[in-house]
Order: structure tokens, then sequence, then C-alpha cells
């Protein structure tokens, strides 16, 4: 896997992707958001906050640089429980408990666990004083459902199906939340830290809204057996979202990056290189990705773009 720097110039400029930047200022961000038209009040942000590891996750700065640029608009930031995000991963302790006990059915039971863990992790990350700061909202979904507070599955069903056809997991259609629900049509932004990954070769927008599946331990059931059911759950999560929502995708890596591996569960943190590459078609933003980073999906995401 071969890291590159970015020698394009300050803004490639228009393009059917949107744009493809090296982001200097704040001012860079607002205007490639411009060219996105995220139209209405109210602007979803769909971070990564997969785990609390070095670099890779979507840090304080950049978001604190994106809600300057969005100022005037409602920012809610949605996100799931992750059974690796905890202290115990940033200071290379056990885990908790076992990853069987923190599916959407087992982990309702440490519920308490999870909030205090996130409380950690927006704490720990300084990602709460800056939302605090903008006055951006964090709506967990995971929260939601468990709370059971959810839209009705057959309104998300006909809303998915008329556009893309049924998916294979059809109870994805029941952990949307009524709160998101009453935002239809907003303009939901796949914010995804661009890293590289040891397992998949890199980990980019469209895997982002993996995220929005609120099973904390998702791999258990939605990896599928020697992972072959990974891409299709992606996509599952990426057609419910996109059928209620104006997704749009960005990868970057303004501040940082990171090398990741999930066997060891480690990260190895890398300076950032002011990748910003935005966009309406989350294929066309992770192909324009790859390129820049010198990098390719591999194992069993490597028929991810195909598959979209």
């Amino acid at each position: 896997m071969v890291e590159r720097s970015i020698h394009i110039a300050d803004v490639i400029g228009s393009n059917p992707i949107g744009s493809t930047m090296v982001i200097k200022t704040t001012e860079d961000i607002r205007n490639s958001l411009t060219e996105l038209n995220l139209d209405g009040d109210t602007v979803l942000v769909k971070p990564n906050w997969v785990a609390g590891m070095p670099g890779g996750f979507t840090d304080a700065k950049i978001i604190d640089w994106v809600l300057t640029a969005l100022e005037g608009k409602k920012v809610i930031f949605i996100e799931s429980y992750a059974f690796w995000r905890t202290d115990k991963k940033v200071h290379g302790g056990a885990d908790y408990f076992s990853s069987r006990e923190a599916t959407l059915k087992t982990g309702k039971q440490h519920w308490d666990h999870f909030q205090k863990m996130d409380r950690w992790f927006l704490d720990f990350s300084g990602i709460k004083r800056v939302l605090a700061k903008h006055g951006a909202e964090y709506l967990n979904v995971t929260n939601e459902v468990w709370a059971e507070r959810t839209a009705d599955p057959n309104l998300i069903r006909l809303a998915t199906e008329g556009k893309f056809g049924r998916i294979k997991h059809e109870e994805l259609y029941g952990y949307v939340p009524e709160r998101l629900w009453q935002l239809r049509g907003a303009p939901l932004l796949s914010l995804a830290k661009a890293k590289y990954d040891l397992s998949y070769g890199a980990s980019l927008s469209i895997k982002n809204m993996f995220g929005l599946i609120p099973d904390p331990s998702r791999y258990v059931k939605y990896h599928g057996k020697d992972e072959t059911g990974l891409v299709q759950s992606i996509i599952d999560i990426n057609r419910v979202y996109q059928a209620v929502f104006e997704c749009k995708y960005i990868a970057e890596s303004v501040f940082e990056t990171c090398v990741m591996d999930w066997d060891s569960e480690t990260s190895e943190r890398k300076p950032g290189s002011g990748m910003w590459i935005a966009g309406n078609d989350g294929a066309e933003v992770d192909m324009e990705a790859l390129e820049v980073m010198g990098a390719k999906f591999e194992g069993t995401m490597a028929g991810l773009l195909n598959a979209m």
C-alpha cells in the first residue's frame, strides 16, 4: 500500500464529482459545500466515529471547520454506538465484554455502558466542545432504536423499494429514527475520514454510511461469514438513507489520516494531506479518492464500486 502526497492544485475545479481540493481555509470548505446545493435549513452529517483509535475518526478540528462553513444552518450529527469506540481501545486495555454481548439485541443490557463510552469519546476527542460551540446537535441512532422512537418501517420500505427495489436486510426499514423521518428530504453529508486499512485497502465515503446500522457490533451480523456479506450490508444502508434524504459524499484527510489494522485493533496516525473530495455520487467520490491516495479497495471490499 503506497502513500502518496497530493500534488494537485489548490482547487482542481468543478467537475461531475463536485470538488477535489486541498483545503487550506474554512472558506475552501464553504465553497465546496456550496457546489453541493445544500437546500433547506437543516443539514445532517454522518461522521466517521467507528472507534477512538489515533487518526481513524472524524476529528474535532475538521468538524469545527465544517460547522463554520455551515453557519446559519441547523446541523445534526448522526451516528450509532460502536463496540470499539471505548477508552480501553485507546489505552490498550481489554474489551469490557464480548462482541456477542454487543449486538442490537444483546447490547441493550449494556446501554449505560455505551452511553458512558460515548460521553468519554466526545470529551476525549474534543468534539463535545466543538458541537457546543456551534450549537450543533448529536442524535445517536442506536439510542433511538432502543427507545423505540423509530419511523413506520412500511413508509421506509415504500420509499426504498420505490427507488431501488428490495434490499437484503429488510429489518433496516425499521431502524430509521422518527426524528430523522420528520426531516426527510434534507441533505445528508457522509463526512468520511479517508484512511488506509490493512483489511480493506481503503475506507471512504460509501462505507462510512455502514455506521448508521444501529447494531453496536455490526461485525457479528452484517459482515457475514468470511466477510462475504459486508458489501451487501453497506449497499443496503446506503439505499435506505438515499431513499429518504439527499445524500452527499465526502472523503477527507485534511488534518490527519491513519493506517488501520483491525486484526490488532490498532492504528498508526499519519499527517493529513489537505485532501477533500465532495460530490453527489458516492462511487465517483470514492473512485477519485482512491486515485488521489494511490490506493484501492481490497479483499471483500474489492467489488463495492461495481455493486453500487
